[in-house]
């Protein structure tokens, strides 16, 4: 079963500019920690310019779990962290939702 984390952020288009940057850079990580088919999600057509999704595959929910752990324990995290508080009026994280597909075997 295959497993999708998204993340949804919220930004002026220099906070979102921001976030493909750091994406650019976190996706490796998470593949390490992993993460399968990181992607970053922007409209090219909508209302939602300010919202960009953040989204990455995992096996299971027990493979999503391991990786949680890797993640919240580690170094990447904290300057994460750091960077979210920082950057908290160009760029804001509004949380992460886990999907199944419920039309797979």
């Amino acid at each position: 079963m295959t497993i999708a984390a998204i993340t949804i952020w919220e930004g002026t288009l220099k906070g979102i500019e921001m976030l493909v940057e750091g994406s650019k850079l976190s996706a490796p990580i998470h593949k390490e920690m992993g993460a399968k088919n990181p992607r970053l999600w922007r409209t090219s057509v909508g209302p939602e310019v300010h919202q960009a999704i953040y989204e990455m595959h995992f096996d299971s929910h027990e493979a999503y779990g391991r990786f949680t752990d890797k993640m919240m324990s580690s170094d990447w995290w904290a300057g994460t962290s750091e960077w979210m508080q920082t950057n908290h009026g160009e760029i804001k994280n509004m949380g992460t939702t886990v999907l199944y597909d419920a039309l797979a075997d």
